[in-house]
């Protein structure tokens, strides 16, 4: 008899096409355990009106509510978009000689109105941290539902470009290339571009798993 997790992996070959299908996949899940709308939307604090226009493709899921489902369904966003699902949950025990690596334009990319994401080391399932490459691609304050707030901490160095980092408890910061800010992402914080070019940056959030509040557009 299979188990859950086994089902989901099975149920896969529907729930992924060329490129991954995030609302089948989460579906998918979600009708493998036997859960409705309502009590995910309940385990993840993600409306049921967001999380219907998500599996039904409607809109794009910020990655922050991303995150918010793996936690949810008890997974890390690593194995959340692993090509096959794992059939058993990790656990977070000390472990030595890990090495992951990711090749350029090789991350799991999302795109938003605002962002566009890149979340590298996705091999390696069991981390403290998350490295994420956002490219921001608005020069417009993101509406206040679109803000992230996150467990952890978050260390934020731009690539190119400048910025403005928004916070919930601050002043706007300007950010040009080679600064750095370090945040507590419980604050609800958002970015801005300011150049006409292009403007990225690299976050690390410090936590394994980002139980959290909408990362935009990803909602």
């Amino acid at each position: 008899m299979k188990t859950t997790r086994q089902h989901e992996a099975s149920g896969l070959g529907a729930a992924t096409t060329g490129e991954q299908d995030f609302g089948m996949r989460i579906k998918t899940i979600r009708q493998a355990r036997e859960l409705t709308l309502e009590q995910v939307a309940e385990l993840s604090s993600v409306s049921i009106s967001t999380l219907s226009k998500i599996e039904k493709g409607q809109v794009s899921a910020s990655f922050d509510t991303i995150a918010k489902i793996a936690s949810a369904f008890d997974y890390s966003l690593a194995e959340l978009f692993a090509e096959e699902l794992p059939n058993q949950p990790l656990t977070s025990g000390a472990m030595q000689g890990r090495r992951t690596y990711t090749l350029a334009g090789k991350g799991i990319a999302f795109t938003n109105p605002w962002f566009r994401y890149e979340v590298h080391a996705a091999e390696l399932l069991v981390k403290g941290m998350i490295p994420v490459v956002m490219d921001i691609e608005t020069q417009q304050l993101p509406p206040p539902e679109a803000w992230s707030q996150h467990a952890g901490e978050e260390f934020i160095y731009v690539l190119s470009g400048e910025v403005m980092l928004h916070t919930q408890l601050y002043a706007p910061l300007r950010l040009a290339k080679g600064d750095s800010a370090y945040i507590d992402s419980t604050m609800r914080h958002t970015f801005v571009r300011l150049s006409d070019g292009a403007a990225s940056l690299i976050s690390i959030c410090q936590t394994e798993k980002l139980d959290i509040e909408d990362l935009a557009g990803f909602s």
